[in-house]
Order: C-alpha cells, then structure tokens, then sequence
C-alpha cells in the first residue's frame, strides 16, 4: 500500500478505537445513519478529491457512513439549492468552496442564498492561487511584472479558464488594484489557460495551484507570487502577492462544509471537532498538500466571517470584470 494510503488507514482505525465500541461517541444520539454530503461540483474537481481524502475518516469517527451525492451544473447552484432545500436534520452536509462565492455575480436569481440559508460548518482546506509566466518571461518578481506591463500597456494577454472562472477575476482584480491594462483572453477550461502561458500565447495567469503545480515543479512555469495571506507551504520561496508589493490583495480557493439552516447547533459542532482532529493527522495532511493545498481550519462564526469576506473579495474582483450576471 502507497505510504500515504497506508496512513490514513492506520489514522481511520485510530479515530475508530478512540471511543468505547469502535466509534465516536455521538452527541445526543447523533447520527444514527448515514449523512449525505451534497457536492455541488463534478466528480474530480478539488472540492470533490478533498472530502473524499476526508470523509471516510469522518465517516469513521461519528460511527456512520459519508455518502458523497455530486450535483454538478450551473456554475454550482444546483447542489446549492438541494442543500438548502434539505431538512435541517443533521443529515445533510454540503461541500462548498471558492466556486460558490462566484455564484452571486455570475446569476441575476438564485434560489438560495449562501450566508442566510445555511449554517457554517468548517473551512478545512485553502489552496493559494498562483501567479505564473513562462520561465523566460522578462519579469522575475511581482514589482517587476508591473513596472513591465504599465511601460507595455495593453499588449500583455491575461489567460483565463473562461468568463467569470476564478482565474479570470483573481487576475483582474489585480489589474484594478495595480492599474494595469492588459488583454484578457478566455480559454476553454484550466488546462487551455495553462497552456497558452508554457506557449507562449499568453503572458500571465493567477490560477488555483493545483493546476499549475506540477508545472512549477518540472519547470515549465515561473512563480511570481501567490494570493494567500501567507506564503505557500510548497512554495516557500515565493512571496506572497500582498507582501511583493499589492496590499490588500488576496485570492485563495478553499474547502468547506454547510449544514442547512435550522440544524441543531450539537452537530455542526460535533461534526467540526472531529473534523479538526483529522485534518491534523501528519497522514492527511501529506495528502492535503501533494494535492496542492494545505489545511486550513476555520469554524463556526469564523467560517462564517471568512465566507462573508471571500464574497466581498469575489464581488470587488466580479465588478473590475465587468461581469454582468445571466
């Protein structure tokens, strides 16, 4: 068995034999059964790999079964509204993250609002997003992008994964806070956009860093900074934005989990302790940061804050794009 896989399972029999019989003392009688987890993406995108990492493990220290239910679509909204929808009983989670922050901007009516019809769970995985060029490109810092893309205003392409994806408003909300005037030209898709920088088609990107890691790594992509509000575990080298020279800048996709509004306070808490103990497992955590991200752990109120500060983020960034919602 692979190291890492060997871990977590030693880790999941641990949690297991924490508690009389084999499993997590439930509070109050919870759970009982099963609980859905309602991913409002695809089957492989990163929310989705993170709670799979995660959720056996949680499985195993509440004594029930995580059963994943992905419903993909409309720019996430409809797992969303499922989620919203769902009896406020304890036994539906939602896995949300950065894509449902863009939800807001990109749709004139939802059927559910983010922060009024859900309760916060926790944040357990943030992932900077990355400012690369092609390991050629004249500029080797931040400050020195800038200097050269004002001196050559509009003639630099901004690759994007398409209109309204994160890499499309982390990077324009960069241009509106540093002043610059650039090109910004949409591809079909994150790899598309990652691409046209190795080419030489596009001069810029600041993308989620699971999808250009292993491009940094092998050296077809230079870093110039990331969006966290600290440097990258993978990539301590590298600045982060803010600190190469744009304050106040700040661009980062996350992981995280919802309950519908109305649940008994006991089990987000329980399910968020939990939670906690696993993403500190050394095992869990290698996996979390092969992946491109890092644990991250926020819940309860802060959670909640920090969803209501990445909106304001996303929403900044949505109007500096121009984005007019559908």
């Amino acid at each position: 068995m692979h190291a890492t896989l060997a871990g977590i399972a030693l880790a999941a029999a641990t949690l297991a034999a924490a508690a009389p019989g084999g499993a997590a003392e439930p509070a109050a009688g919870y759970p009982t059964r099963p609980i859905r987890v309602v991913i409002a993406q695809e089957a492989g995108s990163s929310i989705d790999t993170n709670i799979r990492v995660i959720g056996p493990l949680l499985g195993e220290a509440l004594g029930q079964q995580l059963v994943i239910d992905n419903r993909p679509g409309a720019g996430g909204t409809i797992g969303m509204t499922i989620g919203a929808a769902a009896a406020p009983d304890g036994y539906t989670i939602v896995g949300v993250g950065s894509p449902q922050m863009i939800a807001p901007f990109a749709f004139r009516k939802l059927d559910y609002d983010v922060v009024r019809d859900f309760v916060p769970l926790a944040r357990y995985v943030v992932s900077p997003n990355v400012f690369v060029v092609a390991p050629n490109f004249a500029a080797g810092s931040v400050k020195g992008f800038i200097e050269l893309a004002r001196a050559k205003r509009g003639q630099l392409n901004l690759s994007t994964a398409g209109p309204g994806s994160a890499s499309h408003l982390a990077g324009v909300y960069f241009n509106s806070l540093t002043g610059i005037e650039a090109v910004t030209v949409h591809y079909k898709g994150g790899g598309a956009a990652v691409i046209a920088i190795i080419s030489g088609e596009s001069q810029y990107l600041i993308t989620p860093m699971p999808a250009v890691l292993a491009q940094i790594r092998a050296g077809r992509l230079k870093p110039l900074g990331v969006g966290g509000e600290r440097r990258a575990s993978q990539l301590p080298q590298v600045p982060t934005i803010e600190e190469a020279g744009v304050p106040g800048y700040r661009s980062v996709g996350w992981s995280g989990l919802l309950m519908p509004k109305g649940v008994p306070p006991q089990y987000p808490a329980l399910i968020a302790a939990k939670l906690q103990e696993i993403v500190a497992l050394p095992a869990v955590r290698e996996q979390i940061l092969n992946a491109g991200g890092e644990p991250g752990f926020l819940a309860g109120a802060e959670f909640g804050q920090f969803i209501r500060d990445d909106l304001a983020r996303f929403g900044a960034a949505a109007k500096a794009a121009g984005l007019k919602p559908d």
